[in-house]
């Protein structure tokens, strides 16, 4: 199994404080995007892709063929998996993809979502879905930065 090292649910993807404050934090060297919809846009991806630093490794997936990836032999990378929603982080999860530890990021004020914490936004399914993750024995934690205290789901 590859090594995941954090899965980031940001509406944003790999943007500004993803590449400045989280890869050097974890010390990733390899972001894995998973996205059902950007898998199929080429021009989306071919964004992204220009988004990372040089020396980032950058897959885009969607969810099957994330699971798939990351269930590969260990080849010493330390994955940074980011997704726009909770309900592919938790679809990894239910097909065994070893997530130790789950960051919320920003997420919209969108139809169905309600203010949480500063720009994060969440709907009543997206956090019981989190919460179903933390009993998982998953750390679940709120932040925008590294540096910024951890807010707890529950």
């Amino acid at each position: 199994m590859k090594n995941v090292v954090l899965a980031r649910i940001d509406d944003r993807l790999l943007h500004g404080q993803v590449v400045v404050s989280w890869i050097p934090f974890i010390k990733a060297n390899e972001v894995v995007i998973v996205d059902n919809e950007y898998a199929e846009d080429e021009f989306m991806w071919e964004l992204i892709k220009h988004a990372a630093p040089e020396n980032i490794k950058v897959n885009l997936f969607d969810v099957a063929g994330a699971a798939d990836y990351l269930k590969g032999s260990d080849d010493g990378s330390r994955i940074l998996i980011l997704s726009r929603c909770v309900e592919n982080i938790n679809e990894l999860i239910n097909q065994d993809v070893d997530i130790k530890c789950v960051n919320v990021g920003g997420l919209g004020n969108v139809k169905g979502r309600e203010r949480y914490l500063n720009s994060i936004h969440l709907s009543s399914q997206e956090i019981e879905i989190l919460k179903s993750i933390s009993k998982k024995n998953i750390a679940v934690e709120i932040k925008m930065l590294p540096n910024d205290k951890t807010v707890s789901v529950e």
